[in-house]
């Protein structure tokens, strides 16, 4: 007699998806406070007012310019990345590297699916009414495509690594995109709910993606992502004020860090299964398969 041996389920969709829809309303939430409400607007746009009226002090990297996002280079290097850190492990059997490299392709698909429905968003759905005659810039502007890019980067990237890394790569990514959505106030291409926005949405959708390393019995404690966190919070207004001169500015550059620091931790307890269940689903699986070739046929 066989035993039917149930395929491992390493995401409690149910958890996942309320974490995405928490994240998605609260994004529809700052829209609804900031495009549809006199106060918001009024809010929303002096902090654009203020922090692009100043220019930087001292000219920044070009790895943190907004440029840097529409980079071929960048979006190369991001690819190659996720390929090899996605695929840098071995796999117990063909369906097991078939759904590596079916996790690998979503990655890879992400990041430009999140721009162009950022823009679609903004384009053709979401619209902004004037609600101040001071207000000359009425066209909507969110979300932000660039947001959207430099979060799905983010996303990608952190999915791709190992997860014992995995806090690294969150401090030093989310740092790096936080600093590139301030850069898109202060140069005064979007107002700061417009990166918010793109922030929220990406995440929200982000911890719905397939992880690689689902089964990874090496994971970094839980409170690294929150250490991760807080790099991101101390370290993007201390980038931001070395190079701008007004503490308004740096405390914009604060508010967007928060909130990215947020979405880090909400990336980063995807509700998986504990790695001690994750092991012993693939005993089990081990055990009730005698070879690789049997186990591709049940």
């Amino acid at each position: 007699m066989t035993a039917t041996v149930a395929a491992p389920r390493p995401k409690s969709l149910s958890r996942a998806a309320l974490v995405a829809v928490t994240l998605i309303g609260a994004a529809a939430g700052v829209f609804g406070l900031s495009v549809w409400t006199p106060a918001g607007q009024r809010i929303d746009q002096w902090f654009l007012e203020v922090c692009r009226s100043l220019p930087p002090v001292t000219e920044l990297p070009l790895a943190l310019d907004v440029e840097a996002v529409t980079s071929p280079l960048l979006w190369v290097g991001v690819a190659i990345a996720v390929i090899v850190l996605s695929q840098c492990r071995r796999f117990g059997s063909r369906k097991a590297a078939r759904r590596g490299v079916a996790s690998t392709l979503t990655l890879l698909a992400f990041a430009p699916l999140a721009v162009l429905g950022a823009r679609f968003l903004r384009d053709h759905v979401l619209t902004r009414p004037q609600l101040h005659a001071w207000i000359s810039e009425t066209a909507n502007s969110a979300p932000s495509g660039h947001a959207a890019a430099a979060t799905a980067i983010v996303v990608v990237l952190a999915l791709a690594t190992p997860p014992i890394v995995r806090p690294i790569t969150l401090a030093l990514v989310g740092t790096w995109a936080a600093v590139i959505e301030f850069q898109l106030v202060a140069s005064g291409w979007h107002r700061p709910s417009d990166v918010v926005i793109s922030t929220l949405l990406v995440i929200g959708l982000g911890v719905l993606l397939p992880d690689p390393w689902q089964f990874a019995s090496r994971r970094a404690p839980r409170f690294c992502s929150t250490i991760a966190a807080l790099a991101i919070v101390v370290a993007v207004p201390t980038i931001v004020a070395l190079h701008y001169p007004t503490i308004t500015q740096i405390a914009a550059a604060g508010a967007i860090a928060a909130i990215m620091a947020v979405a880090v931790i909400a990336l980063s307890v995807n509700p998986l299964r504990s790695a001690r269940r994750a092991r012993m689903s693939e005993t089990v699986a081990a055990e009730s398969a005698p070879s690789l070739d049997y186990a591709d046929r049940i």
